[in-house]
């Protein structure tokens, strides 16, 4: 199967002699080039720093939520994990120490 590469365009990148060692390291581990460990590690600083994050107006919130069959609401699968993680309440839903 024939799949498009997106451009690479060629940088020169100076980094510190143990940090790209470690890179080479690594990417012989996984089979990998460095370059394409540097490339991912340079992706993911992008994705967290340089990509707008939407805002809770852009979120898509119409659409449906449906309990599962054998539920009688969908956050009954829930329940037990947070009482599981809850100090135990006295009847007034004050928390007990």
């Amino acid at each position: 199967m024939y799949t498009v590469q997106p451009a690479l365009k060629p940088v020169t990148l100076y980094m510190l002699t143990k940090l790209y060692e470690t890179y080479q390291i690594e990417a012989q581990k996984k089979g990998k080039k460095a370059s394409e460990l540097i490339r991912d590690a340079m992706e993911d600083y992008a994705q967290r720093n340089f990509y707008q994050k939407k805002s809770m107006s852009q979120l898509n919130l119409n659409r449906t939520v449906k309990a599962r069959d054998n539920q009688k609401d969908f956050l009954s699968d829930y329940k037990s994990d947070f009482m599981d993680n809850q100090t135990s309440t006295s009847g007034n839903g004050q928390l007990e120490n």
